[in-house]
Order: C-alpha cells, then structure tokens, then sequence
C-alpha cells in the first residue's frame, strides 16, 4: 500500500481497535467462504458490478454471522469505493457495536459524517476518538509498534476538530523522532511528512481524490 492510498483510506480499512481486546468469536465458516469469495474481487473494485457483487457476498456472510468483525469491515471498503457514505458509515456503526473502545473506528464514522455534511455528529465522534486515542497513548512508550499509528490518528483528530496547531506540533515532533537512514524505505515517516500542515479540508480532498496527491 502506498503512502498516498493509505491517507485516502485509513478511516476504512486498516483496523487497529487499540485500547481493546475482544473476546474471541468463531467465525462461522460458511461466511468466511463468502468472505475469501467477496476478496477476490478487489483487483477490479473500479468496476461497480465487481464491487456490488462483492457487497452482495458480503451481506450474505454477515447475515449468517451477524458478530464477523472481518466481514463489515471488508463491506467498508466497497462502499467507499463505490461512494455510498450512508451506507458505509451504517456498516462502520456495526463495527462500533462489535467494538466500543476502538478510537479508530470513531475516527472513520466522524470522516464520513463529514463527508455526508453532517458535521454536529462528526465532531461528536471525533471527539470520542480522539479521547479513546489520548487514553491509549497515556500509556504507551514510544517503542510500541503501534505508537506511530496512534499519534497520527490523535493529530488527524484534531486537524479535523479545528486545531491544526497543536496536531502540527505533535506531528513535527513524532517526525523529528523518526530514524533517518537513506538505505531504508521509511514509509511511516513519508506518511507522517505528509499529514503535516494538512487542513481540515485538505484531509477531506485527500481521501475523495487520492489521485490528485499521487504525483
């Protein structure tokens, strides 16, 4: 995943769910079928039938398991693509219930309650990511693998909360923390790089045209 993709859809794909361990499910193995079916379409999910077919496969597997965490989420990424915010932030509300603790999924609703111009509920949920984040990090060393993930998210909340400054201050901070070694491919710190002097609109039209940011 490129740096660029990553910033369009790290409210709706990668799921951290810090701050919580969920007890264990088993998944149903008939909906984890569907599931592997659903994936195999990715490669063609610019083409709208691919991705409503894989929407469609996906349904049928969270309707035989209505707790398959992995199955709403990869539901997620066909509906962004396919630009049905209300819809998508429904099946990320699923995901909230399965999980209430996990600041990142409290970012992502507040992304798309933005997107769908509903900004009372967006600051709402941003707020609570971004307390869920700060309780998270009150915790945590540096060395965490998680650490950087975590930061970003607190200083994206805050950019989308109206305080820029103070997410710029953490973001310069978490940047100059970063190693700096010309024969390593530093991803985190390209990501980081990026997201610094970044608006609250900025982030909006980064993650509906990721393609305008890719050259």
């Amino acid at each position: 995943m490129t740096t660029l993709k990553f910033i369009a859809i790290f409210l709706l794909i990668t799921l951290y769910a810090c701050g919580q361990k969920p007890a264990k499910h088993k998944v149903d193995p008939a909906a984890v079928q569907l599931n592997k079916q659903a994936m195999t379409l990715v490669p063609y999910i610019d083409n709208p039938d691919s991705s409503n077919k894989a929407i469609s496969l996906l349904d049928k597997a969270t309707e035989i398991d209505s707790s398959y965490f992995l199955g709403y989420s990869n539901k997620l990424m066909f509906y962004y693509q396919l630009k049905q915010y209300d819809k998508a932030l429904l099946t990320n509300n699923k995901l909230i219930q399965l999980r209430p603790n996990a600041h990142d999924l409290y970012l992502r609703s507040g992304m798309l309650y933005t997107q769908l111009g509903d900004t009372t509920n967006a600051e709402t949920y941003f707020t609570k990511g971004l307390t869920i984040c700060n309780l998270v990090l009150d915790t945590m060393t540096k060395a965490n693998r998680d650490y950087v993930m975590l930061t970003t998210n607190q200083a994206i909340a805050l950019i989308m909360l109206g305080d820029p400054a103070k997410a710029n201050k953490i973001l310069k901070a978490l940047y100059d923390n970063q190693p700096d070694d010309p024969n390593f491919d530093n991803v985190e710190k390209k990501y980081i790089q990026s997201l610094i002097g970044k608006s609250k609109s900025d982030l909006v039209d980064m993650m509906n045209n990721p393609e305008k940011y890719s050259r």
